[in-house]
């Protein structure tokens, strides 16, 4: 009961840190430098969003959608219907990892289990990232507004900002949100073993495999487990379902209820779930189509 509890809470203490961080770094401008230095390069508020993401949504780190939103907290506005498409873009900017980076389980799994090469993988994900960074770019540049992005000189009094109590930056509502979700999570992956059996039992059809995969990867909000069920039904079914296999287990992975990046979002941007739910639907419904075309065309 200890373990189902405790168990990967250190993402609660993480998250803490890093609002503690950022919340010094907005008030501080300390990154006000380096977003002047771009934007006199390249005139535009929205391509300063844009190549935060790229750098926050690619660190090889734990919880990087945690240091991302941080990143991004620094330029958010105060007015809180502004704030919210953040959220929906620190959440896809970070999540474009899981098909490409060579450290990530989703991609070494697949490659160790099935017997394939980097290069051959990317092969197989390339149409699926391009599409991603698509939506990306749909949202950076025609959903955010140049206006939506502030960047605030240092405060006056710096001295009263280093004085200034740490637990005021913190979401404590969120933290304890998270700490439950996290259970919820621990609790779901007890069953990771019940999970891959249903999988597996369901073998001989091809529709009821993809069904079953799929709200198995809902429950587990796991990347490495997610990519464990596509290699088991890509192992049944051949190397050519990859991209189908693939896209619904993710799919699965990125709607999970145990996934933290939904309330680590929502902690900093408020972003509305059902906002959420359309933005990652969009995406989805766009790779499900191309992996369609990849995999039955």
């Amino acid at each position: 009961m200890i373990d189902l509890i405790m168990s990967n809470q250190w993402y609660v203490l993480y998250l803490a840190i890093v609002m503690i961080i950022s919340g010094y770094v907005k008030d501080l401008g300390l990154l006000v430098p380096v977003y002047t230095l771009i934007k006199s390069s390249v005139k535009s508020n929205r391509m300063i969003v844009f190549l935060l993401s790229c750098v926050t949504g690619v660190l090889p780190i734990p919880g990087r959608v945690t240091v991302s939103a941080g990143v991004l907290n620094t330029i958010a506005p105060k007015d809180k219907a502004k704030r919210e498409i953040y959220g929906i873009i620190d959440y896809l900017s970070t999540h474009h990892y899981y098909l490409w980076s060579p450290l990530e389980k989703s991609v070494i799994l697949p490659m160790a289990a099935l017997g394939i090469s980097y290069i051959a993988f990317l092969e197989y994900m390339l149409p699926l990232l391009l599409m991603t960074f698509i939506v990306i770019f749909y949202f950076i540049f025609f959903v955010l507004s140049e206006n939506d992005v502030e960047i605030e000189m240092a405060n006056n009094d710096s001295q009263k900002v280093i004085e200034k109590n740490p637990f005021n930056y913190l979401n404590f509502h969120s933290l304890i949100f998270l700490f439950f979700i996290i259970i919820l999570s621990n609790y779901a992956r007890t069953h990771t073993e019940m999970l891959y059996e249903y999988v597996s039992y369901f073998s001989n059809s091809f529709a009821l495999i993809s069904v079953v995969a799929f709200m198995s990867s809902l429950a587990l909000g796991s990347s490495s487990r997610f990519a464990a069920i596509t290699v088991l039904c890509t192992g049944i079914y051949g190397i050519e379902y990859l991209p189908w296999f693939f896209v619904i287990d993710y799919a699965g992975y990125m709607l999970s209820p145990a996934h933290k990046c939904f309330y680590i979002g929502k902690s900093y941007f408020n972003t509305k779930l059902v906002d959420y739910l359309i933005a990652i639907s969009i995406l989805l419904l766009s790779l499900v189509i191309v992996s369609v075309i990849m995999s039955f065309v």
